[in-house]
């Protein structure tokens, strides 16, 4: 075999080993968390008025909530623009129903997937982080 056939052999499996590392390569996406909520599920049919005197039925009612500081592995389920709530496995909110509201989150999830929740504070813009994988 010539000394250019060797050289070009050379580069493609040097380019192949980018391409394959670059498939490989796996991103994470990170978001704020603007608040934190008890999930409450009202029986069918309750309604509530909404802005401009609109009534609209009510599937989830939100009340604010604070949570311990800490990081958790949790599932998650998104729920409405920017609210995903959480599927606590482990107990760790003590068996409440929990929804947080992100930031510019726009990712689909239906209780598939572990992410990571980090509770940084109760107070403030931004109270911690969730990371998709």
């Amino acid at each position: 075999m010539g000394q250019s056939v060797k050289i070009h052999i050379q580069r493609i499996g040097v380019m192949v080993a980018i391409m394959f590392s670059a498939l490989m390569a796996h991103a994470e996406s990170i978001y704020d968390i603007a608040d934190f909520y008890t999930v409450n599920k009202p029986e069918s049919g309750t309604k509530a008025i909404g802005k401009y005197d609109k009534t609209i039925e009510v599937e989830y009612l939100l009340t604010p909530t604070r949570l311990n500081t800490g990081k958790y592995i949790v599932e998650v389920k998104k729920i409405g623009d920017n609210l995903y709530q959480i599927r606590d496995k482990n107990y760790q909110f003590r068996g409440r129903d929990i929804c947080i509201e992100t930031r510019f989150c726009h990712e689909w999830t239906s209780f598939s997937e572990e992410v990571v929740l980090i509770v940084d504070s109760n107070y403030g813009y931004t109270k911690g982080k969730l990371i998709f994988d």
